[in-house]
């Protein structure tokens, strides 16, 4: 009896032991728009509004017409509002035909993936506006395009070829 008690007490020390030696599984990753790394200045003051759902870390995929899911895991590694001005301003700078001054202001209600019965998709939606002197154009964003492979990495790529996109679209506009 006693030899049973004390294999069964070695046996469920054994199993607390190994629990509590496993290492936890790694953090999942953060996410920068490639676009955002590439140095550039423009000579515009370029200002990006976030819908409140995108300016809370995560990284967004609509569900359905209803449902979204912000990601608690797979996050920006900094603030998506900043990583969208520099990498605009990236985008910006390499056109020579843009005015010298002026102030653009961008409100975003989109920049996401979309899970679709057709295929899952990154979108980016929203307004445009340039102002300069007294001059005002204003503009809309509707962009679209698959997404190339599985994973968050994957959207990210999508949503930077998009954002370079619409930085290039605004340059004609603005031409």
């Amino acid at each position: 009896m006693k030899s049973l008690f004390i294999s069964g007490l070695l046996v469920t020390l054994m199993v607390w032991l190994s629990a509590c030696s496993q290492t936890p599984p790694a953090p999942a990753p953060d996410y920068l728009l490639p676009g955002a790394s590439h140095s550039g200045h423009s000579p515009l003051h370029i200002r990006v509004t976030l819908a409140s759902y995108l300016d809370q870390g995560g990284i967004v995929l609509q569900l359905s017409d209803t449902e979204l899911h912000v990601a608690r895991q797979h996050r920006w590694a900094e603030p998506l509002g900043s990583q969208l001005q520099r990498a605009l301003a990236a985008t910006l700078a390499s056109q020579t035909t843009l005015p010298e001054l002026g102030k653009l202001d961008l409100q975003l209600s989109r920049f996401q993936g979309v899970q679709s019965n057709e295929g899952d998709v990154a979108m980016i939606t929203g307004t445009w506006q340039f102002t300069h002197e007294e001059q005002v154009q204003r503009g809309t964003i509707e962009w679209q395009g698959p997404i190339g492979g599985e994973g968050y990495a994957a959207l990210v790529k999508a949503l930077d070829q998009g954002w370079q996109e619409v930085g290039q679209s605004i340059t004609q506009a603005l031409k």
